[in-house]
């Protein structure tokens, strides 16, 4: 399952969608008016950094030097690396379709905003607010599929690697 609408989330697809996707779920299927949304799963982002080889690169990048032991500047390259093979790698035809495909029939001519929703984001020890992209008024399909590989590049930045090191 890569991408899943609001209306069809249930509690045990938190693994799959995050906190933030499951709540305005949650919230739009109680009757709340939320803007009208896809939960893009954890399963399309594995998808995309297997079939890519980012997830060899994220291990070798991390594996140079604990995180623990990086000096900002460390962690700056680190993350630049990083986000620049998210930058590179299309997605793969079967993700790119899939993704198309829901975009299309779900946005088409709509204004979206694509942001993160990633498993333990905000949990109640750690919570990244504000450390991962949004982006707003995206319209054509194609720019709102940059823009989730943009978001899921900023699951690496030099200022969510210092959070996780803290």
């Amino acid at each position: 399952m890569l991408v899943v609408p609001f209306e069809k989330i249930l509690p045990e697809h938190a693994p799959l969608v995050g906190g933030k996707a499951l709540s305005l779920a949650v919230l739009a299927q109680a009757g709340t008016v939320v803007p009208d949304g896809l939960a893009v799963t954890t399963e399309a982002y594995h998808q995309y950094v297997t079939a890519t080889g980012i997830a060899n690169q994220i291990r070798r990048e991390l594996s140079r030097r604990p995180i623990d032991q990086m000096r900002w500047e460390e962690m700056w390259d680190t993350s630049l690396r990083i986000r620049n093979a998210f930058m590179k790698a299309p997605l793969p035809f079967q993700v790119r379709r899939s993704l198309l495909s829901a975009v299309r029939k779900r946005f088409e001519g709509r204004s979206v905003a694509v942001r993160s929703s990633a498993p333990g984001e905000d949990a109640s020890g750690q919570s990244f607010a504000g450390l991962h992209e949004s982006y707003l008024n995206l319209r054509e399909a194609e720019a709102i599929l940059r823009h989730i590989r943009l978001v899921w590049a900023s699951l690496w930045s030099d200022a969510a690697l210092l959070y996780r090191k803290e």
